[in-house]
């Protein structure tokens, strides 16, 4: 397995970098380490050894990032799913109507978990092992989610005034069944189970915006 944090070493020899730059490339590494390892063996399981090992950085620069192996896990779950839904927006934004700017967003979180399946698993997975903690921080991204399901249901209401709202926790249900659905291609890892997970996020997720409309995905 080729290192996963290769792409972001520090040159060798001497450099112009700053000291601001250098702890900068420092944390991306373990951010990328931290997901590697806790995707891989499991939160309780990874050790800072391990994520410092990983990274190529050392304890007291790792020491200088954060506090521990939970702070410095919960940076890296918040980057990577603020970045996720970041992605997932943009690429729907670019779209000229709701729902195909539906089937661009989830084409992209398919095809997204697909390229990086072990830090997603980190982060799906793993976040239950810090407790409340763990929790308190999911809730948060839920519900990021969940405004993103909103702003298009409000989209396609603007474009159809004759489509009722969704009932309330649709957003929330939508949200939780995508999860289910690429935990679940995630697990299995072949083409054929993110290709279904696909099409079953796609028409998770029209099936909540049009109701018990006909829906063609």
């Amino acid at each position: 397995m080729p290192h996963v944090t290769e792409h972001r070493k520090l040159p060798k020899g001497p450099h112009k970098l700053s000291r601001d730059e250098v702890a900068g490339t420092q944390r991306a590494r373990l951010i990328d380490a931290v997901l590697e390892n806790t995707g891989r063996r499991g939160y309780v399981a990874t050790t800072v050894g391990h994520i410092t090992a990983t990274a190529g950085v050392s304890r007291t620069s790792f020491y200088e990032q954060f506090t521990g192996k939970q702070d410095a896990f919960l940076a890296a779950y918040r980057e990577l799913t603020t970045e996720f839904i970041a992605q997932g927006v943009a690429a729907g934004a670019e779209a000229a109507t709701p729902l195909e700017a539906v089937t661009a967003c989830c084409d992209f979180l398919v095809d997204y978990v697909h390229r990086r399946p072990t830090a997603v698993r980190a982060v799906l997975l793993e976040i239950y092992a810090l407790g409340d903690a763990g929790l308190e921080v999911r809730e948060k991204t839920l519900r990021a989610g969940e405004a993103v399901f909103d702003r298009t249901a409000k989209w396609l209401r603007a474009t159809d005034p004759t489509l009722p709202a969704p009932p309330p926790f649709t957003a929330r249900t939508v949200v939780a069944a995508t999860i289910e659905l690429i935990t679940q291609a995630i697990w299995i890892g072949t083409e054929d189970a993110y290709s279904q997970a696909r099409e079953a996020v796609r028409y998770t997720w029209l099936l909540g915006l049009s109701g018990h409309r006909g829906i063609e995905v």
